[in-house]
């Protein structure tokens, strides 16, 4: 048996293969889909930010307890913003090789 007759061979076999496999299915109910329209599509939306807000926050409990500690940050955020941007752009350099260290 020589490559040529193998390669013919292999095609054949999945080809058969191919035939023989089901289609994919889908099956989807009535139950599915709200096609009456009775939920409210603003109402869901903030459902959903709310979701992703609490996932990437941490949660309402979290959140609200942050909340008051940023409150006395935010005069402090001032003043180290500037050493940290130097540090930043500093590394930056150092990563891109623009600067040896």
């Amino acid at each position: 048996m020589n490559l040529k007759e193998l390669k013919s061979m292999i095609a054949e076999e999945y080809s058969n293969y191919l035939a023989e496999q089901d289609e994919p299915t889908v099956a989807v109910s009535d139950a599915d889909v709200d096609a009456d329209g009775d939920e409210d599509a603003e109402e869901t939306l903030r459902d959903i930010f709310n979701m992703l807000k609490d996932y990437f926050e941490g949660g309402d409990d979290a959140g609200d307890a942050d909340d008051a500690d940023d409150a006395d940050d935010a005069d402090d955020a001032d003043d180290d913003e500037a050493p940290k941007d130097e540090a930043l752009q500093e590394r930056f350099k150092k990563l891109a090789n623009i600067i040896n260290g």
